[in-house]
């Protein structure tokens, strides 16, 4: 199955996290660590067929829903007005909600489909957000939750090398520090991620993990780099201000994330979870 109006055809046996099609499109617009991150989840998604109208929750710049979906209706939703721009001015949109997801005031039974693009982890209230999102699907509508697993940041090699050179409670110390930097109020395996949803009205269709170990040790690899576009977007509200350079750049960036792939060459999905559920009929 395909995301409907994905940019090109995709098997649903496909494991390749980094295809050129996705990175050529979001690195002139994102630094090279979170490309990466994006363009796993992108390829994750695309196995499913999700249809529309379609809530994106947390939607941030709207790069992600313009890359995924076209020819669909599809809503954002985030709490930062900033991004909330950026996003009305993508025109991917037919509507952005300036609002907190656990509050917002949303259409009753109006969505087909919800995408949670590594959003609701960092929503204190995560039950409220559940409950709010539930609502807003048709009977039988499906949300797609990205989400992290619990133990992701302890496949770091800085933090495995903490704990093999200094002891496991220092490499312990660093992975609790990388999450507390991306400010994570909820950390699961997948049996914490089932009661969190099986508290909400939601029902599981599935649970996969998603993103491999080297999606993380590269997105670890290119981090620091990175570090300079999370400063230009707390100054300017964008992560790159030259799209039209770093386009031209894509091959050699495409290449150079392709062989730190092949250097670590872990193909165990161990970072996240692409949670699909359900509201009830």
């Amino acid at each position: 199955m395909t995301a409907r109006g994905s940019s090109e055809s995709a098997s649903p046996t496909r494991s390749d996290e980094l295809t050129y099609s996705h990175f050529s499109k979001y690195f002139p617009h994102a630094p090279l660590a979170l490309c990466i991150k994006e363009c796993a989840r992108l390829a994750a998604l695309r196995k499913y067929q999700v249809e529309g109208p379609i809530l994106d929750v947390g939607c941030g710049d709207g790069l992600f829903a313009k890359i995924a979906f076209q020819d669909t209706e599809v809503w954002g939703i985030d709490i930062d007005g900033s991004e909330g721009r950026w996003a009305q001015a993508s025109a991917v949109y037919q509507q952005v909600v300036l609002a907190d997801i656990t509050k917002a005031k949303l259409p009753r039974s109006f969505f087909n489909a919800c995408v949670a693009n590594c959003s609701l982890e960092h929503v204190p209230d995560i039950d409220a957000a559940l409950r709010n999102i539930e609502s807003s699907l048709v009977p039988g509508g499906l949300a797609y939750m990205f989400v992290p697993n619990k133990e992701w940041a302890s496949r770091f090699l800085t933090v495995r090398a903490a704990a093999s050179t200094l002891g496991p409670g220092v490499g312990r110390l660093l992975q609790e520090f990388i999450d507390e930097f991306f400010k994570h109020e909820h950390l699961y395996d997948e049996a914490g991620w089932r009661e969190v949803i099986a508290r909400s009205p939601l029902e599981i269709v599935e649970i996969n993990p998603v993103l491999s170990t080297s999606t993380t040790v590269a997105f670890e690899a290119f981090l620091i780099p990175s570090l300079l576009g999370w400063m230009n977007k707390r100054m300017t509200t964008r992560w790159t201000n030259f799209p039209g350079m770093r386009r031209r750049a894509v091959p050699i960036a495409y290449a150079i994330a392709k062989l730190a792939y092949a250097i670590i060459g872990d193909t165990e999905k161990t970072a996240e979870f692409l949670i699909m559920a359900r509201r009830r009929p």
